[in-house]
C-alpha cells in the first residue's frame, strides 16, 4: 500500500469516527430529551393556567381562596370553575410523554398545527411566571393495523379498535415537534361555559328527609323518609299522604336532586328578572335547612330556566331529563301493588 493510499485511509477513519461519535452524541442527547416529560411541571406550584387559541379570546384559570375561577380574556367577569375538568387538565399536561419525535424542521410546523393556529398552554406561579408552556396542535386518529398476533395483542387491537389519537405539541422555544397518544381536545376546545362549575348544590342523599313539589293547579303534594312510627313503611321507605313510594322512582329523583347539574347558562335573564316559576322544588334537609329550586319552560321548549337559593345566575335544565327523574305526579311515584 501505497503512502498516499495510506494516508487516504487514515483519513477516511478518521472521518469516520469522528461522525460516529458526533452521531452517538446526539443521539444519546436526543434519547434524553426524547424520554423527558415535555412540561416538567410541579404541579402544587401551578396559580394559573392561560390557553390562548387563534382567533378566540383566551381563557384564565385561576386559584381563590373558594377554589378555582375561569374568566374570559376580553371581559372582566368571573366564575367558579369546575374542579373535576381542572384537575383533570393539571394532571394531563404536565405529564404528557412523548410517543415520537415527527419532526424538526420549523417550516413544517403548519403541518402539524404547532405554528401561529396552535394553542398556546402556560402555566403560571404565583407571581404570574411562566412555570412550562406548550403549544399543541393538530390531533389525528391512528388506525389499528390488521393482522395476526398473539391473545395480548388482539386484546390491545379490540380496546384500540377505534384508533388512537395523536396529538402534535412542541414547546414554543424548540423546533421539536413530537407526537403523544393523547387526545387534548377537552382543554384545547372547551368554551368558558364548559369550564364553568355546573353543580348547583351538593348533598348527601341520607340528609334529605322531605321534598315539597309544587306544581300548577291542585296537583302539588309532599313526600318524606318513612319514621318509626310509620308502621306500613319499611325502614328508610319514602311515603307520601300514607302511601309507600316505589323505591327505585324515588331513587331516581335523589340522584338528581342531591346534586342538581347544570346543562348551560342563562346569560340574557338575571335572577331578579326570572318572573314567574311554573314548579318549585323545595329540599328539607336533617339539620334544619332548606334548598329549593324553581322552574319554567324556556322559550324553546327543549330546556327549562331555572334559579335556585343562593345561586348568583340562571341556569339552562335539559327538560327530558327533569321530566323523567323529578317533576312527576305522585301517582306515577306511588308503590305498585
Amino acid at each position: 500500500m501505497s503512502n498516499a493510499t495510506k494516508t487516504l485511509a487514515l483519513i477516511f477513519a478518521s472521518t469516520l469516527a469522528l461522525a460516529l461519535a458526533t452521531s452517538w452524541s446526539w443521539s444519546t442527547a436526543s434519547s434524553a430529551a426524547f424520554q423527558k416529560q415535555l412540561l416538567a411541571v410541579d404541579t402544587s406550584a401551578v396559580q394559573a393556567v392561560r390557553i390562548e387559541r387563534p382567533s378566540r379570546p383566551s381563557i384564565r384559570l385561576a386559584q381563590t381562596d373558594s377554589g378555582w375561577s375561569v374568566s374570559p380574556g376580553d371581559t372582566s367577569a368571573t366564575y367558579p370553575a369546575g374542579t373535576r375538568a381542572v384537575d383533570r387538565l393539571l394532571g394531563a399536561v404536565p405529564s404528557l410523554e412523548v410517543s415520537a419525535v415527527a419532526t424538526r424542521q420549523p417550516d413544517k410546523h403548519p403541518r402539524y398545527g404547532v405554528d401561529s393556529t396552535g394553542t398556546t398552554v402556560t402555566m403560571l406561579g404565583d407571581g404570574g411566571e411562566a412555570l412550562g408552556t406548550l403549544i399543541v396542535g393538530r390531533t389525528r386518529v391512528r388506525r389499528p393495523q390488521s393482522g395476526s398476533g398473539g391473545p395480548s395483542q388482539n386484546r390491545l387491537r379490540q380496546r384500540r379498535r377505534r384508533g388512537t389519537p395523536v396529538t402534535y405539541v412542541r414547546p414554543p422555544d424548540r423546533p421539536d415537534v413530537y407526537s403523544i397518544e393523547q387526545s387534548l381536545r377537552s382543554v384545547t376546545a372547551r368554551t368558558v361555559e364548559d369550564w364553568r362549575d355546573k353543580t348547583i348544590w351538593g348533598l348527601a342523599r341520607s340528609d334529605i328527609r322531605r321534598i315539597d313539589l309544587r306544581y300548577p293547579a291542585d296537583s302539588s303534594f309532599t313526600m318524606r323518609r318513612g319514621a318509626a312510627s310509620d308502621t306500613t313503611a319499611a325502614p328508610d321507605a319514602w311515603v307520601s299522604a300514607g302511601d309507600t313510594l316505589s323505591q327505585t322512582e324515588v331513587s331516581s329523583m335523589l340522584r338528581v336532586l342531591s346534586s342538581p347539574q347544570a346543562d348551560g347558562f342563562a346569560e340574557s335573564t338575571a335572577p331578579d328578572d326570572f318572573g314567574k316559576a311554573q314548579y318549585e322544588v323545595r329540599l328539607h334537609l336533617t339539620d334544619g335547612s332548606r334548598r329549593s329550586i324553581r322552574l319554567r319552560p324556556a322559550p324553546d321548549a327543549q330546556q327549562y330556566l331555572a334559579v335556585a337559593n343562593g345561586l348568583p345566575y340562571v341556569v339552562e335544565l335539559q327538560s327530558g331529563s327533569w321530566d323523567r327523574s323529578v317533576l312527576r305526579g305522585r301517582s306515577a311515584l306511588v308503590e305498585s301493588r
